[in-house]
């Protein structure tokens, strides 16, 4: 915002009811749901012809002036001086459809909207209206459900940090999906399929018909599934989509297993169909009702205890006549739509997990008291296998473990040596043992430092609360588990910032090549990179780029930080197309400690080096010049002039200087990026003589 000042607008009215107060834009239908605190400081501020950001900031003085001025002004609330809003909406409301029928969304998103009948008031708070909010806008293409989601989600964005904005329509026809794409170009589109209309022939009526008839509704509800995706899959954003729960109640009572092409087995083929269409879909996630009904209960979420089935609308009070639901549901799938979105774009996402050992990983002191808790059956046992278990999970999805004890290792170790239980994870499941009597926290951050992790990529697991706070207090960005140990395993299991999508090989085996990079540094030590390459017979292949490494390039892209030449992160749509056209080449590196698998990609545009990344665990051996001069001869760029820039993050230090090592020569650039220039095959440095590459032409 430029201006520093502002006016209320002339379409803004102010409701309060108790100590809540309604903001509404009277011709859009936006609205806020406020504290009392914020909404009596804009119902003041709007009397006067003007006002700045310090005198919001003396009216709200617990929260953020300019996040608070944003946030008013990207729904229309509060305008600049001189602002004509009856011309724009007037400009507006000739291009809309159903220009009396505004229910929500600001300005642009005034032209698919119908009038909103559901609402379930979900109050913000003054000090959660902050500086920095990212704007974010979702799409809910669903029934009166997806209009109960829409406070919740505003509020809940609010605490991650997103300033949220919720377009809402019912899904009559596939072509909305994409017109509703071109107007708001949203970062995530909801799918919400089991609504009312899409249900009733199968689950109401269903019952009632013969089996050949349910499996014919069945074929052709597929089919509208089918066709619904196949439209998602082409708009920008994540995509999510909502399989099928089961209800409370069976219409064929405690018979159903007799019954052929039950509800049941229905809704089981329904959600298989809908896992193979996403499977292959990295740019759609499912929303899992049946996961969700497991967690909180049918009859907490759906309404067919005294609804028909196919209504699947939220839990209700049968007290209220009006169109109306419980909060539950609606904060469920609000919350669920944001966790489906943070795992999707990686935010916030966990590399690392430290974990205590004694009181923590295992109940006692191990040292002292040895593992005969493990012939016990009782909840403390349970807890405990449970936590390794859910640790073990997600070291299968890439993520390290590292362990930070206090204790003497001798003791500790020998008796976790001798210990054998298959759910027990063991030293060698952890990159990192640090066992002694020194404060933690300075030995989580040399772990951070070791793996090159930033603090923020580390979460920290201790039972005492006291060992907690001395690391949270010197380390503020670690993350750290609060609460008993039995909680720490359900947020292991269900925090996106723990999710990965299904690993690859690379993924998998993370924890074996990390170990190997880190005895690679200690025997390194003083070396160059041919001279620590020839130490530890290194090799690397590199070769063009097929269909096959997309997962693992899609992985590179999103993950790197360190050893990469720009912030730009090429999508797997990007690199599919790259790699189609023989774009990219990879690098695999290997030595005497571990198989690295496909560890870089460098991918040209013309003559231009668009992108090269490399994972960390192969820093130390210079494989990033190599794979570049390897594939500037496979690619015949060696004699035509290569050009490629360095752009500077504050991460990205360690691929600085991969130009000149390479034989580039520095160019004149008045911008931040630095610009670079290869004159000729003779400037070429390498690859080395450990590089295996095929020349363009062949050998």
């Amino acid at each position: 915002m430029t201006d520093e000042h502002f006016r209320a607008s002339e379409f803004l009215s102010t409701v309060r009811l108790g100590d809540t107060w309604v903001l509404t834009h009277t011709a859009t239908g936006e609205r806020a749901v406020v504290d009392g605190a914020l909404g009596t400081a804009v119902t003041d501020l709007a009397r006067r012809d003007s006002f700045g950001l310090e005198d919001i900031r003396a009216a709200v003085p617990e929260a953020d002036a300019r996040g608070v001025a944003e946030f008013l002004q990207r729904r229309d609330l509060i305008v600049h001086p001189g602002h004509d809003e009856r011309a724009e909406l007037t400009a507006l409301v000739s291009r809309t459809e159903k220009p009396a029928a505004f229910a929500h969304g600001t300005r642009s998103r005034m032209a698919d909207t119908g009038r909103q009948r559901y609402w379930q008031p979900d109050r913000i708070g003054a000090d959660s209206v902050r500086e920095a909010l990212r704007p974010t806008t979702m799409v809910l293409v669903g029934g009166c459900t997806a209009e109960f989601t829409r406070d919740p989600l505003v509020r809940l964005g609010l605490e991650r940090g997103l300033d949220l904005t919720a377009v809402g329509t019912w899904p009559d026809r596939t072509g909305k999906v994409g017109r509703l794409a071109a107007e708001h170009s949203p970062d995530a589109t909801v799918l919400q399929l089991p609504i009312q209309p899409f249900l009733t022939a199968l689950w109401d009526s269903g019952p009632l018909a013969s089996p050949g008839e349910r499996r014919d509704r069945v074929r052709q509800l597929k089919e509208r599934v089918r066709r619904w995706v196949d439209a998602l899959a082409e708009a920008p954003g994540l995509g999510i989509v909502h399989n099928f729960g089961p209800s409370a109640l069976s219409p064929y009572g405690r018979y159903e297993s007799a019954v052929e092409v039950n509800t049941r087995a229905v809704t089981a083929e329904l959600n298989a169909y809908l896992d193979e269409l996403l499977r292959d879909r990295p740019g759609l996630m499912l929303l899992d009702e049946e996961r969700l009904v497991a967690r909180h209960g049918a009859a907490r979420l759906f309404d067919d205890r005294h609804f028909p089935f196919g209504h699947h609308g939220g839990s209700l009070d049968p007290e209220v006549q009006r169109p109306h639901q419980l909060p539950l549901y609606g904060e469920v799938l609000a919350r669920e739509y944001l966790d489906l979105w943070e795992a999707h774009t990686a935010r916030g996402r966990v590399k690392c997990l430290v974990v205590d050992l004694d009181d923590t990983l295992w109940p006692g002191i191990a040292a002292e008291d040895g593992f005969g808790w493990l012939d016990r059956d009782d909840t403390s046992t349970w807890t405990h296998l449970g936590l390794n278990q859910s640790l073990q999970l997600l070291k299968s999805r890439g993520l390290l473990l590292a362990a930070c004890s206090k204790g003497t290792a001798e003791r500790t170790l020998e008796a976790w040596e001798k210990a054998r239980h298959p759910t027990l994870l063991r030293p060698e499941d952890f990159v990192i043992v640090d066992i002694d009597w020194t404060p933690k926290s300075g030995r989580v951050r040399r772990i951070a430092e070791r793996l090159g992790c930033a603090e923020e990529a580390l979460v920290f697991l201790d039972d005492n609360p006291v060992e907690r706070h001395e690391v949270g207090r010197a380390l503020p960005g670690v993350g750290i588990l609060d609460g008993p140990v039995h909680s720490f395993r359900e947020t292991l299991l269900s925090d996106p910032a723990f999710d990965r999508p299904p690993p690859g090989a690379e993924a998998a085996a993370r924890t074996e090549t990390t170990r190997g990079m880190l005895a690679r540094s200690e025997a390194g030590e003083g070396l160059s990179h041919s001279e620590l390459a020839a130490e530890v017979q290194a090799s690397v292949e590199v070769r063009p780029a097929a269909e096959p490494d997309l997962p693992r390039l899609t992985e590179l892209s999103e993950r790197t930080n360190q050893f990469r030449i720009s912030p730009w992160r090429p999508d797997r749509a990007e690199l599919g197309k790259a790699v189609a056209e023989g774009r990219v080449y990879t690098a695999r590196a290997r030595d005497r400690y571990a198989d690295y698998g496909l560890v870089g990609m460098c991918l040209f545009e013309e003559r231009e080096v668009r992108s090269l990344t490399v994972s960390c665990r192969v820093i130390g051996l210079g494989v990033g010049p190599d794979l570049l001069a390897a594939a500037l001869r496979s690619h015949g760029l060696d004699r035509t002039g290569a050009q490629g820039t360095f752009v500077p993050t504050d991460r990205n230090g360690p691929a600085a200087h991969v130009f000149t090592d390479t034989g580039f020569r520095r160019e004149p650039d008045p911008d931040t990026a630095v610009r670079y220039r290869l004159d000729g095959p003779e400037n070429l440095n390498g690859p080395g003589p450990h590089v295996d590459y095929l020349p363009k032409g062949g050998r």
